[in-house]
């Protein structure tokens, strides 16, 4: 599944694919922090629930 985290330095959307962890949870794993494509500002990935793209 895709999700879409804004960027907290340029407010730019940034998309992971998350990798399901679990076998039958609806739970998934993405990056704890990562550099935004547009600016390269190092944010922290949010607590669930996410937003799907």
């Amino acid at each position: 599944m895709e999700f879409v985290f804004d960027c907290g330095w340029c407010g730019g959307d940034n998309y992971f694919v998350g990798r399901q962890v679990g076998w039958w949870a609806d739970k998934w794993e993405i990056p704890s922090d990562w550099h935004c494509r547009f600016c390269d500002g190092l944010n922290d990935t949010p607590d669930p629930p996410w937003t799907e793209a």
